[in-house]
């Protein structure tokens, strides 16, 4: 759940809201912007239930910058709401929607995290990194869109990796890690890993990115597609990009396992008696003791 809120909350900006940019990454408002609330029933099959107005107006106190202005009513259902926001880019664009998945609580509840602080930070990194940290507050009008060919059809839900996955990517990154020389295996939990080598959190990153790159390359290759009638072509290709990403990613993890293994002592001396022979006692006991002079020491 992205955000939870008491009954009789009163959201104002910060909370509900959405940035919208251009092609260029410049902020820019829309042509037109309405949202909606729904409740998502728990029964079975889950429907959305629409509260209120279908087409309430966002308040816009920023360029690009839009954000609900509302009160959770005291007596809200608890459970797990939706607003969809609907908007366009310019007057002919095509309608775009934006959903956002957010909760209502009950005064009394107290939720124990799923993950550990150290968990859940590395997820927040590494989702930061993959520039998933909130996609669907921030949305980019981009071809196709507006052209309006593709772009009805086109619906943003939520982030890309869920966080299981991206756990997932940590812990198999932090594994391939300890494969590395020197043998570092005592570092077998990302907890461990904060805690005794946070130096190496980077590095455990690059290679989960390498990971998420490569779950996302392998969904692609079902979708991919060119197709060409009467003049016109569409062409959905997008594995080899995230292949690409994933090359620069594993590049990176490599220089840090070099970096890893010559900077880890781990090597141990070789054990050495307390005190040295001379050169005499190497014949034996009957030719006398041997002298530890600096000369004849071994």
């Amino acid at each position: 759940m992205a955000v939870a809120f008491l009954p009789g909350t009163v959201l104002g900006q910060g909370d509900l809201d959405i940035f919208l940019t251009n092609s260029s990454s410049i902020a820019t408002n829309a042509f037109e912007i309405t949202y909606a609330i729904y409740y998502l029933s728990p029964v079975f099959p889950f429907p959305e239930i629409l509260i209120g107005s279908p087409n309430r107006i966002p308040l816009n106190p920023n360029v690009g910058e839009y954000y609900a202005s509302l009160q959770v009513p005291t007596n809200a259902s608890i459970g797990t709401y939706h607003i969809r926001w609907s908007f366009k880019q310019f007057a002919g664009s095509p309608l775009q929607q934006v959903v956002q998945e957010w909760a209502v609580v009950s005064p009394g509840t107290t939720t124990s995290p799923i993950y550990s602080a150290c968990v859940t930070g590395m997820i927040a990194k590494l989702r930061l990194l993959l520039r998933d940290q909130n996609p669907d507050k921030f949305y980019h009008f981009r071809p196709p869109e507006a052209e309006g060919n593709i772009g009805a059809y086109n619906q943003v839900f939520g982030q890309i990796w869920e966080d299981a996955e991206l756990k997932e990517y940590l812990e198999r990154g932090l594994d391939w890690w300890n494969m590395f020389p020197p043998n570092t295996c005592d570092l077998d939990t990302l907890d461990k890993l904060c805690t005794d080598k946070a130096c190496w959190r980077t590095a455990i990153l690059w290679e989960a990115i390498a990971h998420a790159c490569f779950a996302m390359s392998l969904n692609w290759v079902a979708d991919e597609f060119d197709y060409s009638i009467g003049g016109v072509s569409l062409s959905i290709e997008k594995s080899a990009k995230y292949e690409s990403l994933k090359s620069n990613a594993e590049s990176q993890f490599d220089k840090a396992t070099e970096a890893k293994a010559r900077t880890v002592k781990f090597i141990r001396g070789l054990q050495q008696p307390k005190y040295g022979i001379g050169i005499r006692s190497a014949f034996g006991p009957q030719v006398g003791r041997g002298v530890l002079s600096p000369r004849n020491f071994l």
